[in-house]
């Protein structure tokens, strides 16, 4: 039951998703319509007619040949062949023969047949020849006389003679050469009459063609040579003529020439994009790790497709069903597409197809093959007399593939599951432990080393809360990983407890194994060695059981975009096993807990990120979930949100066991009942916060902010003399820290006092002294483990200390780095440059640019080099496939020899009429009766009119009618004795057969029973002047070629697209626009590279051509033409594709809608044009409009250039190849162009000009979206309702008092003398900004601001106050709606290219490019910005150096971890020494060592007189790195100013935190609280969570020293674990502003 609650779950997720993607579920199900929807108008413009009368045809006379052959050939006779020339009886019967004929014609003998063929062959005057009659005896010496049963064949010419017949314009059909002798009917057999308007039958031309004479002439003969005088006397009196059966009332339909076909590839075409989007649903749940994800929460992964299945074969269902009704409505009075077939089986066909969707060409033959249609009854029965191929073999074919594709998936699935799976071995199936389950056996005694921490119980592991249950046990785990042939391992021998009811934080480096470990826990890849027990269940055996308490939260918001959060928390609350009836609760409970009720209805997408990270937290804890694991639950959250998220998980921890690893140390330190390090694989220390400060701690820090004219030196001299031993800890920014001892305690007072006395001479902005904090426990952990990570080494002089370190790295360049001033790091190098490097511009600049998006483009075509492999070989395999199919379908054989006889046709009825009044009648019936029954054929007697006798049965019986009854003979005896032979057209030899069958009876009743003549048709073999005709007359092979290439292409030109939109995408592209790349150099560098890797296929193609022999491609110089087909249709393909990559926002879904759209721009245009042109269908004109509309495609042109080329070709060679050759294209009008390139058809002129314009047109397109001048005409038009909509805004919004600071920077701004701002790296007038929606969003509300040379400033406030939007403004991302900005005098609004050189951009979000390495990156946008190469090298070298990034620097950039990611966002934002550098939220995901180390590049930065803006979350960052700072609030600055400024403005006094112990807290925090009360007047309690109190001290009359030394005192008594007293924090003044901004609704507004 469980599996099928599950099932409905998943059916319904998908179901859901299904439903909101309402593109894609449109396309899905209307693509099959539009596909079926063409064949339905096909089917109403192409007329039937309907003949209401039989048709009843003339009698045809053999007794002389053909009018044509009359006329002797060009200078030469007729000549009559005979073999084996040295018998004389062979002779005898041919002479008589050729006086039978009654024209001028020469015998002529052969010896052997192979003599023969060769003179057919390679004789030039063997076009004479008429036939040959080969006798099919050994005659042993020439007077060997014939015997009673005669065997011989005639061979008439391959190709026809006469050509006194009109041509029908069959363009598919090549089935006018030959004597088609391999089958007996058509492969497709027509509805109606086949040639319903030839009496003689028409192809394969047995009368025209004179072969039922020579034949009749030959049976003559024979007869003579045995009774020569009853022959002469029986056919005096008796003549024998040959009729086509009549055929009864029909509809003649040209529908089915036309869509035969067609048929197929309109099925293929209708479920491709179906397919597409099943593998691209498939892969975006594995990408998204969503699959692993529900893979821990406890979902088999079985039941993961099978819900896929059933979901994506419902929705086929639906499109088959709309298809079946389509194909089968009656679109006329009985008029459908398939107007006689099944509905049901038409269905279930189209099912079959659908489950496997593919399909055979051959499908078709059984869909018209009986004139029935298709029913069920036939399902088993075969579809022609030639062919054993039955409808019932076809649906068997598909379903078996089905089962193939399920089991390769399978198997796939478990070998090669993916980034985040465990993959099983190659043989793994016939593993018995794979099918029965393991046993994992315990090994040794580790079961009684009940706790594994005692083995380790060093110094720095805490003893074990002995109370407590520990829920998760870890016991020697590892892991190891095989990365190429070396061996990493990511977690070594981790010996952990977690206790239930306590929140365990996990820290470590970025890389240092916390979510490997995590990983392992939740069962997505199993440890090498080790166990682990989450609530006593191991996790390599129990998995099933573990998941179903297990909640958990990755690093990364797995999240459905279309499922809204009440739908998120269903779905993983059913999945982890909550019932139906209980969910609605939970959910409700849940909601509120988050407190998201009021977004329980909006998708995820929609939601900010804080929310986004609720939502995971949330589905984390549904459906009681006792163990909860939390990977950086908070990252890239507001100082709100996550305050919000602390309250939640404390209120939660009562039951549950929590593991929690997060980047800021104050959360650790807040949350952390234990607290473990890990490091490098290895656990480093465990224990409560306090027991890590001790061990790790020096005592006491004292933090003080330094101003811009502070000196270090009279500092350090100051507390050295009061504080002999004090240390200096760092200097990062403009924070100076200090660690003071704790043996000195008593001495503290003394310095404060003096420090806070000589505050302003010593240029202190603030200060603050606190008890060792948990980031101290952190960097020192790290330090000993790894003495690259010590923070001693990474302090300002980085550079010097590894100068040191390697002297020889740093002669690269003795200009760059030998002046180089150790204490002024990069600044020193950046001045340097200006000073001796000049930024290189103009030409020299583009050429550099545009070479480094070159290199963009090689380095990804590179790295993904399977995708270029896909390239090549995708269209040189298709093509391959098409010449084989081709070559094999059209490979001439020679027709073999066939018995003209009944027997071939298996038991048939033959009806006779003979009147048995006369002798020779009843003669005639008893001979014809005993003969056909020998023969097992059905003799049956008629005794009224023969013709309405088989008018009545073909009515009747229909399609099998023509199987079973094929010649008939009647036999009249009124004036002139006539028998007549009757055949059955709808089988191609039926006219010989007849007449064979009347000889055979009169040469029975001349000479008795035994007397027979069997007779074979076998056909010459070709002379080298007909191959030359049948070559031409293959016209459709240019069409299959352009096919098969469209369908290649289509694939191949979607690939352009993709790098186009992952770039757009992850806003790399826009980065790198800012770095001041032209908008035609990106482009132009990316198509350059784009037609090079598509000359590649091109060439390829061009060898395939050669390969095969293709003329029409490779002959006569034509390889350039073909080659210049190609490239023109690149040049106009890839900026389409360009052009349509934006559309989308994901590459997956790019390249499965373009390819969708190359295929339909290519081949439907195609065929439909095409089928349009078949002169049987009458819709020319139609077909030229089409064509002329059509003409905007690049597929459509080179579907179209192919093929006429092509046909162009063959035509011309054939016309021009001999005079009878040019008489039959004079004839029948077929025309050609001498110039290929001519404008009229079939000339390539008006492709080729297409193709060519419309790629400038795309080009131009394409620019000028990009250059925004669309939007720049957009906006001129509309500045105007823009104005007004932000006067209604100010008019609707109250006027609130502003801050003075803020006014006074307006002020200053909008004065009239702005000369002092000419220099001014930056300045903001009044920009706004205002988003267009149903209600506008005033997002950004008149800001103004300058930022001066060597100036930090920090922009801060909450998620959706407007950072972000400011920062897309002043980058030119998004328009400004008024107001303007200047970077170095140069306005955004109107000159943007010059802006964009200035400065430098690290987005919110990495906007880095996976396929390449650091280096490649840092290089790449050292071009952009213009270093000159010989520079490029040393300082890309300094910025991996200043970053830390060396060791990282080659591998690519998806292997970095996040906080490298940032690192090098803000080296590229860095590099070439920008005037203004942005950097939004630089720090995020960053551990302390990395975010301390971006903390001193930055600060190098400004030093060096860059103007920095920055926003962040971490308010000590800003106090470390800001020189002025704005808090912004819902658009508008709050309040603008230097963080002292700010926080002596907005928070006076002191800041005063202490944490009390465990045991007894309650009474003892209430002590406290009381003393506090009580000795600082007027303080006020602002926070307090777990025994950890924060107090806000007025500062009237408290000195900071009589704070602290009164603490000191009171630290014993109270028990007070540790405390830290610190002028008021930013983060107080940040949160004080928090009650203005309302709840944060859209991310980055």
């Amino acid at each position: 039951m469980a599996v099928l609650r599950q099932l409905a779950l998943l059916l319904w997720k998908n179901y859901t998703l299904q439903k909101r993607k309402v593109l894609v579920t449109v396309l899905e199900l209307f693509l099959p319509l539009l596909f079926s929807g063409i064949l339905i108008w096909l089917r109403l413009k192409i007329q039937s007619e309907n003949v209401p009368n039989a048709t009843i045809y003339p009698g045809q006379s053999i007794q002389e040949l053909p009018l044509f052959f009359t006329f002797p050939p060009p200078g030469d006779t007729w000549e009559l062949a005979y073999i084996p020339s040295h018998s004389d009886t062979a002779k005898t019967v041919t002479e008589t023969v050729r006086r039978a004929l009654g024209i001028n014609m020469r015998v002529h003998g052969f010896p052997s047949e192979k003599d023969f063929e060769d003179y057919i062959r390679y004789d030039n005057r063997s076009s004479s020849v008429l036939a040959a009659v080969v006798f099919e005896h050994p005659f042993n010496h020439s007077k060997e006389p014939l015997p009673l049963a005669v065997k011989y064949h005639l061979r008439f010419s391959y190709t026809r003679r006469n050509y006194l017949w009109t041509q029908t314009g069959s363009f598919f059909l090549k089935e006018t050469e030959g004597w088609h002798t391999t089958s007996l009917f058509p492969l497709f057999p027509n509805p109606g009459p086949r040639e319903p308007t030839s009496p003689d039958g028409g192809e394969p031309g047995y009368i025209r063609e004179g072969f039922l004479a020579v034949q009749h002439a030959v049976d003559r003969a024979i007869m003579q040579y045995h009774a020569d005088a009853a022959t002469r006397q029986l056919f005096q009196r008796l003549t024998v003529t040959i009729k086509r059966f009549p055929y009864p009332p029909f509809i003649a339909d040209p529908f089915l020439v036309a869509i035969q076909y067609q048929l197929p590839l309109l099925l293929l075409l209708s479920f491709t994009y179906t397919a597409l989007t099943i593998a691209r649903a498939v892969v975006q749940e594995k990408e998204r790790r969503l699959k692993e994800y529900m893979r821990m929460m406890g979902l088999s992964s079985w039941l993961h497709w099978s819900a896929w299945f059933l979901v994506f074969f419902l929705f086929l269902l639906i499109a088959s069903s709309f298809m079946t009704l389509l194909f089968c409505v009656k679109v006329k009075p009985d008029v459908a597409v398939l107007s006689r077939s099944d509905p049901s089986l038409v269905l279930a066909f189209l099912l079959c197809f659908a489950i496997s969707t593919i399909s055979f060409s051959f499908m078709v033959s059984t869909f018209f093959s009986k004139g029935v249609g298709i029913q069920w009854q036939d399902l088993l029965s075969p579809v022609n007399v030639d062919d054993d191929f039955c409808f019932g073999q076809v649906l068997g074919m598909l379903l078996l593939d089905s089962v193939l594709y399920g089991l390769v998936t399978w198997y796939i699935e478990a070998v090669f599951p993916g980034q985040f799976g465990v993959p099983q071995p190659w043989y793994f199936f016939f593993m018995p432990s794979y099918w029965c389950g393991k046993p994992r056996t315990v090994t040794g005694k580790e079961e009684e080393d009940s706790d594994p921490e005692k083995a380790l119980r060093t110094e720095y592991f805490e003893a074990e809360p002995e109370d407590l249950v520990a829920g998760i046990k870890i016991k020697h785990l590892s892991k190891v990983f095989r990365v190429g042939n070396k061996d990493r391992a990511a977690v070594r021998d981790l010996n952990l407890n977690v206790y239930e009811g306590q929140i365990t934080v996990l820290l470590g480096h970025n890389g240092a194994g916390k979510t490997t470990t995590l990983s392992m826990l939740t069962g997505l890849f199993p440890p090498t060695s080790g166990r682990a027990y989450i609530s006593g269940y191991e996790i390599s055996q129990d998995m099933v059981q573990i998941r179903k308490s297990l909640g958990l939260c990755p690093q990364h918001d797995i999240l459905f975009d279309s499922l809204t959060v009440a739908e998120h928390l269903y779905f993983y609350a059913q999945l982890k096993g909550l019932s139906r009836q209980k969910c609605p609760e939970e959910v409700k409970q849940m909601l509120h807990t988050l407190s998201l009720e009021d977004k329980w209805n909006s998708p995820s997408r929609f939601l900010s990120g804080g929310m986004r990270r609720k939502l995971s937290i949330g589905i984390a804890l549904i459906a009681g979930s006792k163990v909860l694991m939390l990977d950086e639950p908070t990252s890239g959250m507001d100082a709100i949100s996550r305050r919000a998220i602390w309250d939640l998980l404390q209120q939660q921890k009562r039951d549950h066991t929590i593991v929690l690893t997060t980047h800021f140390m104050d959360e650790a330190d807040l949350l952390g009942d234990r607290i473990a390090i890990m490091a490098k694989g290895e656990l480093q220390c465990c224990g409560s916060p306090l027991f890590l400060k001790q061990k790790y701690g020096a005592g006491y820090h004292m933090t003080l902010v330094k101003e811009p004219h502070c000196n270090p030196e009279g500092i350090s001299q100051l507390v050295h003399h009061h504080v002999p031993n004090a240390t200096l800890e760092s200097s990062a920014g403009a924070e100076l820290s200090f660690i003071l001892p704790r043996e000195s305690t008593h001495r503290f007072e003394g310095l404060f006092a003096k420090l806070e006395k000589k505050q302003k001479e010593l240029g202190i902005a603030s200060f603050g002294a606190s008890v060792t904090t948990m980031e101290e426990v952190f960097l020192r952990v790290g330090k000993l483990v790894d003495s690259s990570m010590d923070i001693q080494a990474i302090q300002l002089p980085a550079l010097q200390y590894q100068h040191e370190r390697r002297a020889s790295d740093w002669a690269v360049d003795s200009n760059l780095c030998g002046a180089m001033d150790p204490t002024d790091g990069i600044g020193a190098l950046i001045e340097e440059e200006r000073t001796t490097v000049m930024l290189n511009t103009g030409l020299t600049l583009h050429c550099q640019q545009f070479w480094a998006m070159f290199l963009k483009k090689a380095a990804y075509s590179w790295r993904e080099w399977k995708m270029v492999a896909a390239q090549v070989l995708v269209p040189v395999t298709c093509v391959t496939l098409a010449l084989l199919a081709i070559n094999y379908s059209s490979e001439l054989f020679d027709d073999p020899m066939l018995r003209l006889t009944l027997g071939e046709y298996g038991r048939t009825i033959v009806p006779f009429s003979i009147p048995g009044t006369s002798q020779l009648g009843q003669q005639l019936s008893e001979h014809l009766k005993n003969s056909l029954q020998a023969e097992e054929q059905e003799p049956r007697e008629v005794l009224g009119d023969l013709e309405e006798f088989l008018i009545f049965r073909a009515s009747v019986e229909g399609g099998g009618f023509n199987e079973r009854c094929l010649v008939a003979v009647s036999f009249r005896d009124v004036g002139e004795r006539t028998v007549t032979a009757l055949f059955n057209n709808q089988a191609y030899h039926s006219p010989a057969t007849a007449l064979a069958v009347v000889d055979n009876l009169l040469f029975k009743l001349l000479c008795g029973p035994h007397a027979s003549i069997v007779v074979s048709n076998f056909p010459q073999p070709r002379s080298a002047l007909q191959a030359a005709k049948d070559q031409f007359n293959e016209g459709r092979k240019g069409f299959d070629i352009a096919l098969n290439l469209l369908f290649a292409m289509a694939f191949l030109a979607s690939t352009f697209s993709i790098l186009a939109v992952s770039e757009r995408a992850v806003q790399a592209k826009h980065v790198q626009f800012v770095s001041g790349v032209h908008v035609a150099t990106f482009w132009l560098s990316a198509l350059l590279w784009d037609l090079i890797s598509f000359l590649i296929p091109s060439l390829l193609l061009l060898v395939v051509f050669k390969a095969f022999d293709v003329r029409a491609f490779t002959w006569d110089g034509h390889m350039a033409d073909t080659l210049l087909l190609l490239l023109l249709y690149g040049w106009a393909i890839i900026p389409l594709m360009y052009l349509m990559n934006f559309f989308f926002s994901g590459a997956a879904t790019a390249y499965t809608r373009l390819t969708i759209f190359n295929i339909l721009s290519g081949i439907a245009t195609f065929l439909m044009v095409t089928i349009m042109r078949i002169p049987a269908v009458k819709l020319e004109e139609l077909s030229k409009t089409l064509d002329h509309v059509f003409l905007v495609l690049p597929n459509h042109c080179l579907g179209m250039a192919v093929s006429s080329f092509y046909e162009n070709y063959e035509t011309r060679r054939y016309c021009t190849s001999s005079e009878v050759a040019a008489h039959y294209c004079k004839k029948y009008n077929i025309q050609y162009q001498e110039n290929f390139y001519a404008w009229s058809a079939p000339g390539v002129g008006r492709f080729v000009a297409s193709m060519a314009t419309s790629g400038c047109a795309y080009l131009i397109l394409l620019f000028l979206i990009e250059t925004n001048l669309l939007q720049r005409l957009r906006g001129i038009f509309c500045v105007f309702r823009r104005r007004q909509t932000l006067t209604e805004l100010y008019t609707r919004m109250p006027v609130l008092p502003e801050d003075q600071d803020v006014a006074d920077e307006r002020t200053r701004i909008l004065a009239p003398s702005s000369d002092s701002l000419l220099h001014t790296p930056l300045i903001i007038k009044e920009l706004s900004k205002v988003y267009e929606q149903r209600v506008p969003l005033l997002a950004v509300d008149r800001i103004s601001l300058a930022v001066q040379k060597g100036e930090c400033f920090g922009l801060l406030g909450f998620n959706g106050a407007g950072k972000t939007t400011t920062f897309k403004m002043l980058t030119g991302e998004e328009s400004l709606t008024s107001g303007d900005a200047f970077v170095g005098g140069h306005s955004i609004s109107s000159d943007v290219g010059k802006v964009r050189q200035r400065i430098g951009y690290c987005p919110q979000f990495d906007a880095l490019l996976d396929h390449m390495t650091g280096r490649e990156m840092l290089v790449m946008y050292a071009r952009l910005r213009g270093i000159p190469e010989r520079h490029i090298g040393a300082c890309v070298e300094n910025t991996l150096r200043g970053l830390l990034l060396e060791p990282h620097a080659n591998k690519l950039v998806r292997t970095y971890s996040g906080g490298n990611k940032r690192k090098l966002s803000t080296g590229i934002a860095l590099i070439g020494e920008p005037a203004v550098i942005f950097l939004d939220e630089p720090s995020t995901g960053m551990d302390p060592v990395a975010r301390r180390l971006l903390w001193d590049t930055v600060a190098r930065a400004r030093e060096s007189g860059k103007a920095i803006i920055i926003t962040s979350h971490s308010m000590e960052e800003c106090e470390a790195l800001c020189t002025r700072l704005a808090i912004m609030v819902q658009g508008q600055f709050k309040c603008l100013g230097s963080p002292q400024h700010l926080k002596s403005k907005f928070g006076s006094g002191y800041s005063l935190r202490a944490k009390v112990q465990r045991e007894g807290q309650q009474e003892a925090l209430e002590e406290f609280k009381a003393f506090v009360d009580l000795t600082f007047p007027g303080s006020v309690l602002e926070d307090e969570h777990q025994g950890m109190v924060h107090y806000h001290l007025p500062g009237q009359n408290l000195s900071w020293a009589k704070v602290f030394g009164i603490l000191e005192k009171a630290k014993e008594k109270y028990s007070v674990d540790d405390y830290s007293v610190s002028q008021i924090s930013l983060e107080q003044v940040f949160l004080s502003f928090a009650h203005l901004q309302p709840s944060a609704t859209e991310e980055g507004r």
